[in-house]
């Protein structure tokens, strides 16, 4: 028996990058899946591979930053699997810009997708696991979530919120059997900036996180057993150094 079999998992932002490779390694691992995220085309293709592992995928293609992405992607999992058993607040959006050369509305895409949109998941999702007295929340931060960089301000705001989140409700929810873990994930070869910093070339040959490593420790961060959580990940490629 895989050992997340019987289990069923949202996953925001899992049409690329990180999101992609959690929702097929826990496929792999014998998970259910709730899988949301902006490009329906891409989202639909995720669904397909995951399902060929056995495991019954749904999907919900909508904006992060819409509340009612929430609530419709929350209320689709009841109505598929009756329980919800882990939240991955991955979804994210990045710009590498001077302070100068970023604008309100660059800001305000950057906290409402990374910040807001895992703030109303959570708060929809945390009631259904109170009545199992059950759960596993996970916050993907970032490295740039414990050390601020240069030319990422928002960016770092919004993962530094992202820890701080996480430490809030690791206090608030863990008497009401909920686990909460924040990972904070050095860069990846993902196209996740490509057009604010970086290039396709350069995210090719970078030996950066894959999504499949990302994808393993977000196993093993749900694999714990009950008596046991892993509150925090830094989770970093041998292939670079810092």
């Amino acid at each position: 028996m895989s050992n997340l079999s019987g289990k069923t998992a949202i996953i925001t932002g899992a049409s690329s990058g990180f999101g992609k490779g959690t929702a097929l390694a826990f496929a792999k691992a014998g998970c259910d899946l709730i899988l949301t995220g902006f490009n329906d085309e891409k989202l639909h293709q995720v669904v397909l591979e995951c399902e060929q592992f056995g495991v019954e995928v749904v999907s919900y293609a909508g904006d992060i930053k819409d509340e009612q992405t929430a609530i419709k992607t929350i209320d689709l999992a009841m109505e598929n699997f009756g329980h919800i058993d882990i939240l991955i607040n991955n979804a994210g959006i990045g710009r590498t810009l001077s302070i100068e050369d970023t604008s309100m509305s660059d800001f305000d895409l950057v906290m409402n997708t990374n910040v807001r949109g895992a703030f109303a998941f959570t708060k929809q999702v945390v009631p259904k696991m109170k009545k199992t007295h059950d759960g596993q929340i996970i916050m993907v931060s970032s490295v740039t979530g414990i050390k601020g960089h240069s030319d990422e301000s928002a960016y770092t705001c919004s993962k530094f919120a992202l820890r701080g989140l996480a430490q809030a409700l690791d206090r608030e929810l863990l008497d009401d059997g909920i686990k909460t873990c924040v990972i904070c994930p050095h860069a990846g070869a993902t196209n996740f900036e490509v057009g604010y910093g970086r290039t396709k070339a350069g995210v090719k040959q970078s030996g950066f996180l894959t999504p499949e490593d990302v994808g393993q420790a977000m196993v093993s961060i749900c694999s714990q057993p009950k008596n046991s959580r892993i509150v925090e990940v830094r989770l970093a490629s041998n292939n670079v150094k810092y």
